[in-house]
């Protein structure tokens, strides 16, 4: 008879941190379900069901290998841990003495957890160079909350914990039913919808809810920022603020109402190229029907003015005083282990890091613990970046930073890189030694997202095949090969120190063996606390935690480092205003932000289960816009702009504003070869995108408001190589069939 196990953890497969149950017999995983009785109720996504076709998949890396060829060739040798992790350290600690730390990068993909271990090697090392993709994604939302707030931490509140739940919810730019991030799984959002009255959807594409929505507005993209401060000027005419909250405890409402005094509906509907009645209607609802709450997404800091963008959208919830109330916006309480960051904040970045901060100069908002990846890429071409050693963990920057030709020539000049993953795909054909790693179901490690009011545990259910390990493992071995003194002798002892406040059965400090068969640790329910400002929470006396103890509408911490303290309209690097001329040649406007809900940014395209759900990218048009080009559903499109063309297939589809065209971003074709760096610039938007416009305060680049054009590709195009890059020197396939 099969031995069979349940074993619980939590699932990492996107942000979102949900229960799980897998079942296993013989050491064999059979089956894999949502937990029920975990705070998500039992809900899971295609990408964490599918998360079995990982175990055994056979382009899994499974033992730590170093490149013996040119970068990009593919020629590669197996070699043993003890000689990679040394040669690594080896390189790191060359830098150090020759160079100095900052000559180091550390980098990382998407943040789902490791964010610590990632800034706790860079600052255990010395440099502030840690490179990830923050700054288009979170990174400017915590900055800018924490701007008017003075904590950073605003989630939405659709639990019902306060008595309230929201009655206006506005999805800008996000669909989270498919994308769970902002530590809110999508399992709270879609039961809160029992409970709203108006449902606003903001995006230039139908989401899921679009047809279920009271109003649903189609902003071209990159203008977001105009319409906010159009809503706010409605409410300002309109008289429709929170006179209690304004009043008692908001800094600069007066010079705020005078910024917004040119947004009139009429000026926003000829920007935004919505009606006028769409602004006003927006406005009411938000600020009549509260509490409410504004779920952002990622698009929105994927743009040149993210900053002020997402400043004027934060000061639009303190309008409405959607700050602080059951069923509005909040900043949790935290678990009983406190913030998990300190494990990395516990490393203060000295001035002497930040001095050396590639793009800190600049960009004084985002580049204060973190380089500015798009600088670092000019730097390396123009042959005066300082990084010799470049040490990346789990992230595709070659797939999803801008201007992806240029991202290759720069990255392939870095003199050592190592990289860190599960499967081979291009960043790790860029490096000098890869390192396997485990995936979720094959690791212990603790789940903490950006902070939020509970920590999980992720608990291993097998082994990792070969010699993969997981990541903790790998920077805890750099670290202890390097500063040992600033790690542990081993990953138990780690987790122990990482969850060490909080209290264990005993009554003495939380151990990891303990928290594993707890699986959760947190406060939720009445445990948390509203109105925060209002008690000696953050301030004796009441108050925020800002320089003038309230929430503020204007920044002078802004204005003292040279940014305009209230949200400015800016338009987007080249668009039909900006660059006119070349709207001309180059007549819709593309984003790259159409996610899907079986890929995860740049991930699973190795896993059939999900690669079947879409086998080749896909770009999306409205009906009359294709015909417009000439183009029809299911040709394979040429998409061109200024920087180069990829191909995509098109689907029509009536949910999208005319004149705009949405494409799958971060492609790349695992399947193709090496040389190429497997497909990435056949069909990446980002080989479109523009590196040279980048916002002022975070240097986030415009991705999701660019230019181009459309057309057909010709038949004997699809036949002969004409996709070859004489650059790069990879040859797409053949044909149209083989795409």
């Amino acid at each position: 008879m099969a031995n069979r196990e349940v074993v619980y953890s939590t699932c990492k497969s996107c942000h979102g941190g949900c229960g799980v149950k897998v079942t296993k017999e013989d050491g064999v995983v059979v089956h894999i379900e949502g937990n029920p009785d975990s705070l998500t109720g039992g809900t899971m996504c295609s990408k964490g069901l599918s998360s079995i076709q990982h175990i055994d998949n056979p382009y899994r890396l499974k033992y730590p290998m170093k490149q013996v060829g040119k970068k990009g060739e593919g020629k590669w040798e197996r070699i043993s841990w003890d000689e990679a992790l040394d040669t690594i350290a080896d390189k790191m600690k060359a830098a150090i003495k020759d160079y100095g730390p900052h000559t180091i990068a550390i980098s990382q993909g998407t943040g789902r957890g490791y964010n610590r271990y990632t800034m706790r090697l860079a600052r255990s090392l010395g440099t502030g160079n840690a490179i990830t993709p923050g700054y288009v994604c979170h990174s400017p939302r915590l900055g800018l909350y924490a701007l008017v707030t003075g904590y950073g931490r605003l989630y939405c509140d659709y639990h019902g914990w306060g008595g309230e739940f929201p009655k206006t919810q506005i999805m800008w730019a996000k669909q989270l039913e498919i994308s769970s991030a902002d530590s809110e799984m999508c399992y709270w959002y879609m039961r809160s919808l029992d409970y709203v009255k108006n449902l606003i959807i903001i995006d230039p594409r139908a989401s899921a809810y679009a047809t279920r929505a009271n109003l649903w507005i189609q902003p071209r993209p990159g203008t977001d920022c105009a319409l906010a401060l159009g809503m706010m000027n409605v409410i300002y005419e309109e008289e429709l603020w929170d006179k209690e909250f304004v009043d008692n405890w908001t800094f600069g409402f007066e010079e705020l109402r005078e910024r917004v005094k040119d947004f009139t509906p009429e000026k926003v509907s000829d920007i935004c190229w919505i009606p006028k009645e769409h602004v006003i209607e927006a406005a009411r609802m938000w600020a009549i029907d509260t509490p409410g709450t504004i779920q952002v997404g990622s698009s929105l800091e994927r743009q040149a003015n993210c900053g002020h963008t997402l400043r004027a959208i934060t000061c639009l919830m303190g309008l409405a005083g959607n700050i602080e109330r059951p069923g509005s916006m909040v900043s949790w309480v935290l678990p009983d282990t406190g913030l998990i960051e300190d494990f990395n904040l516990e490393l203060p970045i000295t001035d002497e890091m930040k001095s050396k901060i590639i793009g800190g100069d600049r960009f004084k908002m985002g580049a204060t613990r973190t380089c500015n990846p798009d600088t670092m890429v000019k730097r390396l071409l123009a042959g005066d970046a300082p990084i010799k050693v470049w040490f990346s963990v789990g992230g595709q920057q070659i797939v999803h930073m801008a201007n992806t030709k240029e991202v290759v020539a720069a990255i392939e000049r870095v003199e050592f890189m190592s990289h860190t993953d599960l499967f081979m795909g291009p960043m790790a054909e860029a490096a000098d030694i890869v390192l396997p790693a485990a995936h979720w179901l094959e690791l212990d490690d603790v789940y903490d997202m950006h902070p939020r009011f509970m920590i999980e545990a992720h608990n291993k259910v097998i082994e990792p095949p070969g010699e993969a390990m997981s990541d903790a493992w790998i920077f805890n071995e750099i670290g202890k090969r390097v500063v040992p003194d600033k790690w542990w002798d081993t990953v138990e002892d780690m987790l122990d120190y990482q969850i060490r406040r909080g209290e264990g059965p005993d009554g003495g400090p939380l151990k990891w063996k303990d928290f594993s068969e707890k699986l959760v640790s947190g406060c939720w329910g009445p445990d948390q606390v509203y109105y925060k400002y209002k008690t000696d929470f953050w301030r004796e006396g009441g108050g925020f935690p800002t320089p003038s103890g309230k929430f503020e509408f204007k920044s002078n911490h802004l204005e003292s480092l040279g940014y305009d303290p209230l949200p400015v309209y800016a338009e987007p690097g080249e668009s039909p205003v900006s660059t006119p001329d070349l709207f001309k040649e180059y007549p819709l406007v593309m984003s790259s932000g159409y996610r899907q809900p079986f890929y995860f940014l740049g991930q699973y395209r190795n896993i059939p289960w999900l690669r079947s759900f879409m086998e080749f990218p896909t770009c999306q048009l409205h009906p009359e816009t294709a015909k417009l080009y000439g183009v029809e559903d299911g040709d394979i499109v040429w998409i061109e702009g200024p920087r180069g063309r990829i191909r995509q297939k098109l689907r029509t589809f009536p949910g999208i504003k005319r004149g705009v065209l949405m494409a799958t971003a971060n492609c790349f074709y695992p399947e193709e070869p090496a040389k190429g760096y497997h497909g990435v610039f056949i069909s990446n938007p980002n080989v479109l995108t523009s590196n040279d416009h980048l916002d002022p305060m975070y240097g986030s680049p415009d991705l999701t408001c660019l230019l181009c054009k459309v057309y057909k590709a010709k038949d004997e195009e699809l036949k002969e190589e004409v996709f070859r890059n004489e650059e790069y020197g990879f040859v797409p396939p053949h044909s149209q069939e083989d795409m």
